[in-house]
């Protein structure tokens, strides 16, 4: 337990029961769906709401925020049900649950118009998004309309990697160790260039740490360029970067990504990284329930994790709850979150 401080869990998954009967349907039985589109667990706790709050009460966990975007790919009627499940379970458990509105990249003109229901009907308080989509990276374009929305309602972004990236192997569970990170950090990358300067108050957050931008920054920073500047043939070196100017403006972009603590199965050397790269302010605690956390027991030992960093007071509760809290919206959390059924505030 975290010495009685409340906690957010920002990196949660759920499945409605009748959604995850026909995943399991055109998976045949198996434990995994793995197809062009996805490759997911179908574990039978994602739609066992009862085991979702037991788990949370046994770890100590106030409030988990609700998403499952890896599922995104399978199309825009997938989205708007997981919406309504995920709705429908913040109204049932509102001292528990808070839900994220999904969306499929591949048609952005639906995808806005989903948003707003989502906000404005469904309450819901943040978008998540998988890290790419199959033939569309987070670059593109056409999202330019999903990012004036989500600025403009003054949602969070809740990354997730894509479940099956373009061009990964599913030989040893490549596609989950090593593609996944290596999608969100070239979305990282992305957005910094071309999706960030453009929108100021924009606020990502990373999964599992932020995949492996932290430990490959100073790599990013060497090649980072102006907006509208040509990438030059050589790198700059930190010097070079502070003379021009770019290194501030690689932190002003840099403060606009958080990232959760999950997909490490606690392993607390590189959540210490994390909080010394990304700093405290930016980290937020995740879970990954019940994939990473399958039990009330592996839950308990992701938390015990962060209580065994013993981080200064405030660092603990900025990650526990602060930070979360505050992308979210929920201004009044004293003890434990507070207003959570009503629509997201747009400041």
């Amino acid at each position: 337990m975290l010495s009685g401080l409340p906690v957010i869990d920002l990196h949660h998954h759920y499945i409605p029961p009748a959604l995850l009967t026909s995943l399991q349907a055109l998976a045949n039985g198996k434990a995994r769906l793995v197809n062009h589109l996805v490759s997911v667990t179908l574990n039978p706790d994602l739609a066992d709401v009862e085991a979702h709050l037991e788990a949370m009460a046994r770890a100590g966990i106030d409030l988990a925020v609700v998403a499952y975007s890896a599922l995104s790919a399978l199309g825009p009627e997938v989205c708007a049900s997981l919406n309504e499940a995920v709705a429908e379970l913040q109204a049932d458990h509102p001292a528990a649950f808070l839900g994220a509105a999904h969306v499929d990249l591949r048609d952005p003109a639906t995808a806005v118009r989903e948003l707003v229901r989502c906000e404005s009907e469904l309450g819901l308080r943040a978008l998540a998004l998988p890290t790419s989509a199959p033939a569309l990276q987070l670059d593109d374009p056409s999202l330019a309309p999903l990012w004036d929305k989500a600025e403009q309602l003054g949602l969070p972004i809740i990354l997730h990697p894509a479940s099956l990236p373009v061009g990964a192997s599913t030989d040893h569970g490549l596609e989950r160790s090593c593609a996944r990170p290596f999608d969100t950090t070239t979305a990282i990358v992305r957005l910094m260039h071309a999706v960030l300067p453009l929108h100021p108050t924009l606020r990502f957050v990373a999964p599992h740490c932020g995949g492996t931008a932290p430990y490959l920054k100073g790599r990013l920073q060497m090649f980072h360029t102006a907006p509208g500047e040509r990438p030059r043939s050589l790198p700059r070196t930190q010097r070079e970067l502070h003379e021009e100017g770019l290194n501030d403006q690689f932190e002003r972009l840099w403060r606009q990504l958080y990232v959760d603590t999950a997909g490490n199965g606690g392993w607390t050397p590189v959540v210490r990284a994390a909080l010394d790269i990304v700093s405290a302010d930016r980290v937020c605690f995740g879970s990954d329930y019940p994939l990473e956390a399958h039990s009330p027991e592996t839950m308990t030992e992701l938390v015990d994790a962060m209580a065994s960093l013993q981080l200064p007071k405030a660092d603990l509760a900025a990650v526990a709850f602060a930070n979360a809290a505050s992308l979210l919206g929920l201004h009044d959390l004293a003890g434990a979150p507070t207003d959570r059924t009503g629509p997201a505030s747009a400041g």
